[in-house]
């Protein structure tokens, strides 16, 4: 079982590596133990919000970190450029 302590390391790592990945418009609203191996993590976007399964192994390294979290935020990601789109087009429509 994580500690609280832990819970907190990965989501600030979580964190560091999407500024790294250029992702500032996300946060991590959350992260909770799922099962030994994985963790539950609740990416953010102003309204927009999505749980992904990330396996603990997956966030030993940077490389593969960047990996995970890319297929973590990819529903997130198409979410949000999907609402972007539509708000351009009534803004061309205004």
């Amino acid at each position: 079982m994580l500690s609280s302590k832990d819970l907190q390391g990965y989501k600030s790592f979580i964190e560091e590596t999407l500024v790294a990945m250029g992702r500032e418009d996300m946060g991590i609203a959350a992260v909770e133990e799922k099962s030994e191996s994985m963790l539950a993590v609740t990416f953010s976007r102003g309204s927009h919000r999505q749980t992904v399964d990330v396996p603990v192994d997956h966030l030993q390294q940077k490389e593969q970190a960047r990996t995970a979290i890319t297929r973590a935020i990819l529903g997130l990601s198409k979410e949000i450029e999907k609402e972007t789109i539509e708000i351009a087009e009534r803004m061309t429509k205004e």
